[in-house]
């Protein structure tokens, strides 16, 4: 418990991690997006009825 550590990430090491960690998931996010809307007919993206949900009805 008294020997230094054989790596410590710097503060630059972590922050390209980050970095990369975010670029990846925002690909990630906005890939399966498109791929979702490109999905047949029965397993489309439905919006919710009106009724369900009224702060999102813009015809006020």
């Amino acid at each position: 418990m008294t020997q230094r550590p054989v790596w410590k990430p710097s503060l630059l090491w972590h922050a390209k991690l980050f970095g990369a960690l975010l670029v990846f998931c925002t690909a990630a996010y906005f890939t399966l997006a498109y791929v979702a809307d490109k999905l047949p007919a029965p397993y489309q993206k439905r919006s919710p009825a009106p009724e369900a949900t009224p702060w999102l009805n813009t015809n006020r």
